[in-house]
């Protein structure tokens, strides 16, 4: 049998946390909805301009997807700035309004993970996962950084490795996981 353990670098835990992945949604239609959506896709970095779209774009006359689908986008944009709490809220609504919604959930884990709340992230992840997702490599990958940070070494490297089954040359999910060493314990 395996046991893992873990050689870590210190600047290896920052870069792990600043690197969660999110996933922003398609929003049907125009408008400043679909603008906010393509500053998210396109990596704005949480410029005012672009929150202020999405924000904008809350007021416009959505389906209740499209309007869940903008909280999200919006909550993305305010996680780049630095805005986790803001962030939260909106995923939160996107939530309420969807509750079905892996993409919220998996974006409400990284914003969790940011804020230092690693047993919420699982909970949350375990959720998206539970529901479904097309980003099922973005869950996993924030699910071990959640995992890791809670010493769960074991499974934060099987997430690592189901990550790149899904998606083997992604990037971030193969430096994280190069701070993995598997040994194999001793046989008694």
């Amino acid at each position: 049998m395996n046991s893992f353990s873990k050689l870590l670098l210190a600047s290896l835990f920052s870069v792990s946390v600043t690197a969660t992945a999110s996933a922003q949604i398609v929003v049907q239609g125009g408008g400043a909805a679909r603008d906010c959506y393509m500053s998210t896709k396109s990596g704005n970095p949480g410029r005012i301009g672009a929150i202020k779209t999405c924000e904008a774009a809350l007021s416009e006359m959505l389906t209740g997807k499209d309007l869940a689908a903008t909280h999200v986008n919006l909550g993305v944009l305010l996680m780049r700035k630095g805005d986790y709490s803001e962030a939260q809220t909106n995923y939160a609504r996107a939530i309420e309004l969807r509750p079905k919604l892996a993409e919220a959930y998996i974006n409400h884990a990284a914003s969790l993970i940011y804020t230092g709340s690693y047993s919420e992230a699982v909970t949350a992840i375990d959720t998206a996962i539970n529901l479904g997702t097309d980003k099922m490599p973005e869950a996993l990958y924030n699910r071990a950084i959640a995992y890791d940070r809670l010493q769960n070494y074991k499974g934060a490297y099987q997430d690592l490795k189901l990550a790149l089954n899904l998606r083997p040359d992604w990037e971030p999910a193969l430096d994280l996981l190069s701070g993995y060493t598997v040994k194999s314990r001793p046989k008694s």
